[in-house]
């Protein structure tokens, strides 16, 4: 059979095509990163430094009201909403730290959860969203704690949000094996309907072998937003209208390491077999948690290195300043009570509340510690009261390293 010149020179031209555009499909054009980048620089040894004004709040102490400690911390409406783990429940305070209320609906009922395993506040809709694993669903209050409705859920993640309108997201928090859509255990953010049934997902996961579970992962404001970091991302994303855009991405201009893309893939932490992140740790890295904290004039994160390493960006003039747990100077007891562990913020003002460890290092050295509210505070406060609850907010910084 013969074949002509053209007929060969057609079909090779239509095989070079094919190979052209499969290069092209395989090679896509990454899309140049058009948010605010974020630089990590060395950290001051001096938090109070830059402290510019803070006040105690005491939470006021009743039968039905006492905690032993602050596990995650939400403001809304100039209310407190307060977790803790160990009598299960929610307590509600005002700013000024008086109780008013508490959700306590543990149980197996029908209208009870077993076991709170992660909340968060919805500031668009004034609710606060309790989600339980183990009965597998989600539990609507109004801000004064009264029950609104239970939605059952198809899945046992513990981070649902409102999307801002009448649906939810889910954020991918620890490993994917509660998930049975296909679509949910490949990627982050996960957004249903007002049923919690799935509808679709964004954000392809940059690790898969993580066992890690924070109930810090997202900021929530009023105007709809949502700023997400996945865990071990150098990129803070915002989450709107159902739409994801990446918004913060940090640069290492510190002299930490930051792991590579290569590394985030093949991070591993399975609790009681193998710990990627001690090893990267001993070798100076720090790993980023996802705990985001999105204020007017603020950006406030945290890594783990040997220890906690605090970042306070500031908007207006582009600067950062970090703060090191393992580094700060002989103050470093005064300053880790501010540091150990902010959990929310209004305006540009921060709330934290040092856990037992650091309150109890801080009583053993009361005498030494400079006069101030801080040591009033101490002084005339039990041990064993409510935990304390620190308001602050930062100076602008002067210089960066």
């Amino acid at each position: 059979m013969k074949i002509s010149v053209s007929s060969l020179l057609t079909a090779l031209i239509f095989s070079i095509i094919a190979v052209i555009l499969l290069s092209c499909a395989d090679n896509k054009p990454r899309t140049e990163f058009s948010g605010t980048t974020i630089d990590i620089v060395n950290p001051s040894d001096d938090f109070m430094n830059f402290v510019a004004d803070y006040d105690t709040i005491r939470l006021e102490t009743t039968d039905d009201a006492l905690i032993d400690q602050i596990l995650k911390m939400k403001i809304m409406n100039g209310r407190f909403f307060i977790l803790n783990t160990k009598f299960n429940m929610i307590f509600i305070f005002t700013e000024k730290g008086k109780f008013i209320n508490k959700i306590s609906d543990t149980g197996q009922g029908p209208s009870e959860y077993i076991r709170i395993t992660g909340f968060e506040v919805d500031p668009v809709h004034n609710k606060i969203l309790i989600s339980d694993n183990f009965s597998r669903r989600l539990f609507v209050y109004n801000e004064d704690g009264r029950q609104e409705q239970i939605i059952p859920l198809g899945f046992n993640r513990e981070h649902i949000t409102s999307d801002g309108a009448d649906g939810y997201i889910n954020f991918f928090s620890s490993d994917n094996e509660g998930y049975s859509e296909p679509e949910m255990r490949k990627t982050c953010i996960h957004f249903l309907d007002k049923d919690c049934r799935f509808v679709s997902a964004q954000l392809p996961m940059e690790t898969r072998n993580i066992e890690l579970s924070t109930m810090r992962p997202v900021d929530c404001h009023a105007d709809g937003s949502i700023y997400y970091q996945p865990i071990l991302s150098d990129i803070i994303y915002c989450v709107k209208d159902r739409e994801v855009h990446p918004y913060y991405k940090f640069r290492n201009k510190s002299d930490y390491r930051m792991l590579s893309e290569k590394d985030r893939k093949e991070m591993t932490l399975i609790y009681g077999e193998r710990n990627d992140f001690k090893e990267k740790q001993k070798e100076g890295y720090i790993v980023p948690w996802g705990n985001v904290i999105d204020t007017d004039n603020y950006l406030y994160t945290v890594f783990e290195g040997g220890n906690e390493v605090h970042l306070f960006y500031d908007k207006q003039t582009g600067k950062s300043i970090v703060f090191d747990s393992d580094k700060l100077s002989k103050k470093e007891n005064t300053s880790n009570l501010f540091l150990k562990y902010v959990h929310c913020a209004k305006g540009d003002v921060f709330y934290s509340s040092p856990n037992y460890y650091w309150l109890n290092k801080a009583y053993k050295t009361l005498s030494a510690m400079p006069e101030s509210k801080l040591k009033k505070y101490l002084q005339n406060t039990d041990v064993d009261a409510n935990p304390l609850i620190i308001s602050f907010s930062i100076k602008v910084p002067e210089v960066t390293q």
